[in-house]
C-alpha cells in the first residue's frame, strides 16, 4: 500500500507519518510539503491513499486531490485540515473523499480512517 501525505506544516506532517507507520508498519508512507512534488512522486510510484491538507500554499490541496483522482480513480483521499467543513464543503464533496479530519488529529482518528477506506486496498504482508 502506497500512502502519500502532504502538508505544508513540517511538524504536523512528521506526526501524521509517524502515526500511519505505527498503524500500518508494512505500508510505504511518504511525506511532502508541496503539491507538485507529491504529484510527481505519485505519477512514478502510484497512490493508494492520499492524506492531504486543503490549504496548501502555491497549489491548493483540493487541486492536488483532483489531479490524483484523475490519475488514480481508486485512490482514497483523506483531507486532514485546519479548515472547517463549511469552508470547502462543496469542493470536497465533489471529490467523494474517503475521509475528512480536522487538525489536530489523533492516532485513533487516523486508524479509523484507514480502517474505513472508500476503496479497499489489498494489504501487503
Amino acid at each position: 500500500m502506497t500512502i502519500l501525505c502532504v502538508d505544508d506544516h513540517p511538524v504536523l506532517l512528521k506526526g501524521l507519518i509517524r502515526d500511519i507507520r505505527s498503524i500500518l508498519p508494512h505500508a510505504q508512507v511518504y511525506g511532502f510539503e508541496r503539491a507538485a512534488e507529491t504529484l510527481a512522486f505519485a505519477e512514478k510510484q502510484g497512490c493508494d491513499v492520499l492524506f492531504c491538507e486543503i490549504e496548501l500554499y502555491h497549489s491548493g490541496g483540493i487541486r492536488l486531490a483532483e489531479q490524483i483522482r484523475q490519475r488514480f480513480p481508486q485512490a482514497n483521499i483523506i483531507f486532514v485540515t485546519v479548515c472547517s467543513e463549511k469552508e470547502h464543503a462543496r469542493e470536497v464533496l465533489r471529490l467523494r473523499p474517503s475521509g475528512y479530519l480536522t487538525k489536530p488529529v489523533t492516532r485513533e482518528q487516523v486508524a479509523e480512517e484507514l480502517c474505513n477506506l472508500r476503496y479497499p486496498v489489498a494489504s501487503e504482508a
